[in-house]
């Protein structure tokens, strides 16, 4: 019997037919192979350079023209992981350079405190609202023996009000807060003008200029001397773990977010309905709160002012909306704090903490070293542009771990993730504690600061060159984001120069890019029309781009518009761009698992142009060849098979298409020019799949491929070679449960 019968008699049985083309030139169609032979023979090494299905296989896997839009294990992962964070609605945490006790050195001789009594009516609001810290009790009893205590936390902790409230406890009211630029250095006890109170207590903020432990032990003395007190606030040293070991030094720490959102919810609804705390304090934990909030852990002033919110929410004074949008702006309010814009910004250190918080912003998630790898070098380019002079450095031993977390209100925890080989090992990982973090970052910085927009674009087109899938891909998301706050600007200053370059990585950075951008309601038609120019550029790498796009599935607004754009860039030139396509064609079947992929690339092995079969023959063999993980933006019923390749998966999704996936295969087995890398295929499927969930899938799909006798003894001999191998043979059991499987074929 020919093929061509042998096949028409297969699709009968069928219900849906294999390929009857083979090959449609040259009477190339192979039917069968001799029992033991793989590879194809002489007919194989025959076939021109010219006709590799897979161009590029020679050439280098880094150009453009002629290779493959395939990036490493983990890319298409980690791209999904990073855009998740920016999927929501677009504090009096102060960052700043981490320093000792500060004050300004006086060069006058006399001193004067500038101080300023607390006023009465916050005195009472602060004993009536004030939740004691951890230790807080040990802080009243140093202070109360060494008259001066310097309290060492990070901004925002509530440092202040347990100092006023400390000073409250022990002077009886008789409280002030110092001016920052108060000289405490020239202080004499005989000094009228200024002189410290009798009895009374004094706080102050840190300002420039460091004061030695000589000098505190001096205030300490004055301030015995007086029957005064006073509470200094000091940041941790970086790289120091506490401060312990300073005489005068106590570590502070936050209240607890429960214990303070529950006082202020007292006094807030103190007399008011019966129940409101109660439902306050429902509504300040439920869920759409929290998600509004996106931030993990309250500072104390955030605590107490979600506190004010929820009860006028449970009083009718603002409505559930209302509260959610004032939520929403939580984060916002961290990040403009952060970003503050005042002279000592435009210090190294300032710009290094200011780095390291839009590092965190693109790689949450990430690990931590790749995190501060990365602000390192967006912290030279932000040097460098505040003060092009300079030759910025990076400090060695006074950048410690806790306190740069601290400065991000950020956390570490160990995950599993593919770095090496594919393979998931423990990574220690860095995040924003809180998913409104980052966009509000990014946002931020895009639409107040135009100073910035330089050298975080060159830092991100820098990444984008970077090996590593964890730093391009994340890279490319953050790109993404920007571009949507300002499609124009961020087109041409960043992406459309990737999609010009001959480098293959710049394309899929542009693709990964504008993947959910494309979706985006404002910008999103413009940028399909964009990227249709592309695909019928006289640029090839234009066009490469535009291929690398269109396999997201958001490039165009039907698939069958994607496939269509798809087969003009594949045969375009005799197929120059072939395989970037049919790649693109395979990502796209497992976006949609309908029929409408398959159909097309059959209509491309079944077409009697020579470059639309090489097309069929090419998107055939990454269909085969494509891990679900790996797909850019897989469809959803695809879930939890993420390991399987994409045909099977497609089988194994949808049964009906088994005949369809297998027939597209069985083609590729059959022609002369596709046969070697679709047996090579086929043996990495019998390989792998031992022990695998999809292992029964492979048993099950094997006999669709089988429709001559030719095919079953060229199945047979592919297994008893796989078993034979001297490196790496198939376990008996499995190599008889698959040569079952190849006999239960239909073949006549």
């Amino acid at each position: 019997m020919s093929v061509d019968a042998d096949a028409s008699q297969a699709q009968a049985d069928h219900g849906q037919g294999h390929a009857q083309d083979g090959d449609q030139e040259g009477g190339q169609a192979r039917s069968g192979r001799p029992q033991g032979q793989r590879d194809g023979g002489n007919q194989a090494s025959a076939t021109p350079p010219e006709d590799d299905i897979l161009v590029g296989s020679d050439t280098d896997p880094s150009a453009k023209e002629g290779g493959r839009a395939t990036a490493g294990p983990g890319a298409a992962h980690f791209a999904r992981e990073t855009r998740s964070v920016f999927l929501r609605d677009a504090s009096t945490y102060v960052g700043g350079t981490i320093n000792s006790v500060n004050f300004r050195f006086g060069d006058t001789a006399r001193a004067t405190l500038l101080a300023g009594p607390l006023p009465d009516d916050e005195l009472r609001r602060l004993r009536r609202r004030f939740t004691p810290p951890p230790h807080y009790d040990d802080c009243k009893r140093q202070l109360g023996e060494d008259h001066l205590l310097v309290l060492c936390g990070q901004p925002g902790s509530g440092r202040m009000y347990a100092a006023l409230s400390l000073l409250d406890d022990l002077s009886r009211g008789q409280v002030s807060r110092l001016d920052p630029g108060s000289d405490l250095t020239s202080l004499d006890s005989d000094d009228e003008d200024g002189r410290i109170a009798r009895g009374h207590g004094y706080a102050l903020e840190p300002a420039d200029g460091r004061l030695p432990e000589l000098h505190l032990d001096r205030l300490c003395r004055l301030l015995a001397d007086r029957g005064a007190y006073a509470v200094l606030l000091s940041v941790p040293e970086p790289g120091a773990r506490g401060a312990g070991q300073v005489r005068y030094h106590r570590t502070h720490m936050s209240a607890a977010e429960e214990a303070v959102l529950d006082g202020h919810l007292a006094v807030e609804l103190d007399g008011g309905p019966s129940g409101a705390r109660e439902a306050a304090r429902r509504l300040a934990r439920s869920a759409r709160v929290r998600a509004a909030l996106g931030l993990e852990v309250l500072l104390p002033a955030e605590a107490a002012r979600l506190a004010g919110l929820v009860a006028r929410c449970v009083t009718g004074e603002l409505t559930e909306e209302e509260l959610l949008t004032e939520c929403r702006d939580f984060a916002a309010e961290q990040v403009r704090e952060w970003f503050a814009g005042s002279p000592a910004a435009e210090t190294l250190p300032m710009l290094r903490d200011a780095a390291f918080r839009v590092s965190l912003a693109v790689f949450g998630g990430s690990s931590f070293n790749v995190a501060a790898e990365a602000a390192e070098l967006l912290a030279w380019e932000l040097a460098v542009t505040a003060d092009p002079e300079q030759v910025p450095g990076r400090p060695v031993l006074s950048d410690g771990l806790e306190a740069r977390l601290a400065l991000g209100r950020a956390t570490t925890e160990t995950r599993r993730q593919p770095v090496v080989a594919g393979a998931d090992i423990p990574v220690r990982t860095v995040r924003f504690l809180g998913t409104a973090l980052a966009p509000a970052v990014l946002v931020h910085l895009w639409e107040h600061h135009h100073n910035m927009r330089g050298p975080v674009l060159r830092w991100l087109d820098s990444l984008g060159q970077d090996r590593r899938e964890d730093v391009w891909t994340r890279a490319a998301v953050a790109a993404g984001e920007l571009c949507r706050l300002d499609c124009a600007h961020t087109l041409q200053e960043l992406l459309v120069p990737m999609a010009e370059a001959d480098h293959a990585r710049r394309g899929l950075f542009v693709a990964t890019a504008l993947q959910g951008v494309l979706e985006d309601v404002e910008v999103g038609e413009a940028l399909r029309s964009l990227v249709k120019r592309w695909s019928t550029s006289d640029q090839a790498n234009l066009r490469w781009t535009a291929a690398a796009v269109l396999s997201r599935g958001t490039a165009t607004r039907t698939v069958g518009e994607a496939l269509n754009r798809l087969g003009e860039i594949g045969t375009w030139k005799d197929g120059r761009l072939r395989t970037v396509a049919a790649e693109s064609v395979a990502h796209l079947a497992g976006f949609t698992t309908d029929r409408e992929p398959l159909a097309r690339i059959r209509a491309w092995l079944g077409d009697s142009r020579r470059p639309h079969q090489n097309l069929g023959l090419a998107s055939t063999l990454l269909l085969a060849e494509l891990v679900v993980e790996d797909v850019w933006n897989p469809a959803e019923e695809l879930g939890g098979r993420e390991q399987w390749p994409l045909a099977l998966a497609v089988c194994a999704t949808r049964p009906q298409l088994t005949t369809e996936v297998a027939g597209l295969l069985w083609t590729a087995l059959n022609t002369d020019r596709s046969y070697r890398t679709a047996l090579t295929v086929l043996a990495k499927w019998l390989r792998k799949c031992q022990g695998k969930p999809w292992e029964a899938d492979v048993m099950r799909f094997l006999p669709s491929l089988v429709l001559t006798e030719d095919d079953r003894q060229r199945m047979l001999s592919l297994i008893r070679e796989l078993s034979q191998d001297l490196d790496e043979p198939l376990e008996p059991e499995h190599a008889h449960r698959l040569l079952q499987a190849a006999q239960a074929g239909g073949a006549r």
